[in-house]
């Protein structure tokens, strides 16, 4: 899906090699995501969508460490397409932001972990997107520019990662997890003799767990998954069988 925006890489290298530009405008395409990886999904979907002869609003989704609803979501180019799905955040104080942007998700406020648990304490960054439930982990990102650090430590309630997707179990067209450190173990805990998603996106945290990126994919590719896609944060993984 396009945005309104002009394609500005296109016109800033032209510019610097001080060549004419096309007559006709190329924009940019729309994407929320860190770094394009709604774009890439939304390709891969839009294949099966175009095989199976399903609208996208038949799409469903599960944002895993949803976090803000716009700023770098994995989901939010999908809700603008007309998909809906179920989004998992925590942190108070996004919920009101949640339900005033994505008013049609469903909002879980529980922290997800590998196995059931009835609640767990979650370390709040000074920038949301670094909360997590591994203390250290929000710590490995040092000052950040201003923004690192726990600001607040709460107690929320839990729920175990085949607790909250079996309710869907088959119905998964796209699973975004982005838990901070906890990637590798909930998609290694997931029950995937009942639980399929069409595709899965997770986040290694390389900078804080060396191997993990190539631990998740052999994870993934002993149950059944390719690797269909990579960017500096995440991987993609697309369901084989």
């Amino acid at each position: 899906m396009l945005s309104q925006f002009e394609n500005q890489s296109i016109n800033q290298e032209v510019a610097r090699l001080n060549l004419p530009n096309s007559r006709i405008k190329h924009f940019a395409p729309a994407s929320y995501a860190q770094a394009g990886e709604d774009v890439i999904v939304e390709g891969i979907l839009s294949a099966k969508l175009c095989k199976s002869q399903r609208p996208w609003t038949s799409v469903f989704y599960v944002d895993i460490g949803a976090n803000h609803p716009i700023s770098t979501s994995n989901t939010f180019l999908m809700y603008q397409r007309g998909a809906r799905g179920v989004l998992v955040e925590p942190n108070p104080e996004l919920e009101a932001l949640i339900r005033t942007a994505r008013p049609e998700d469903v909002l879980v406020r529980s922290v997800v972990l590998p196995a059931p648990q009835a609640s767990a304490t979650l370390f709040i960054g000074n920038a949301h997107e670094l909360s997590s439930v591994d203390k250290a982990h929000v710590e490995s990102f040092g000052d950040f520019d201003g923004l690192g650090g726990i600001r607040e430590h709460i107690e929320v309630s839990a729920i175990g990662i085949n607790e909250l997707l079996a309710p869907y179990a088959n119905k998964i067209d796209f699973l975004s997890i982005d838990c901070e450190g906890l990637d590798h173990d909930l998609v290694k805990a997931i029950d995937y003799e009942r639980i399929r998603p069409a595709v899965i996106q997770c986040e290694p945290n390389e900078h804080y767990l060396k191997g993990n990126r190539d631990r998740i994919i052999n994870v993934m590719e002993c149950r059944s998954y390719r690797l269909a896609a990579m960017t500096d944060i995440n991987v993609v993984f697309e369901r084989l069988t």
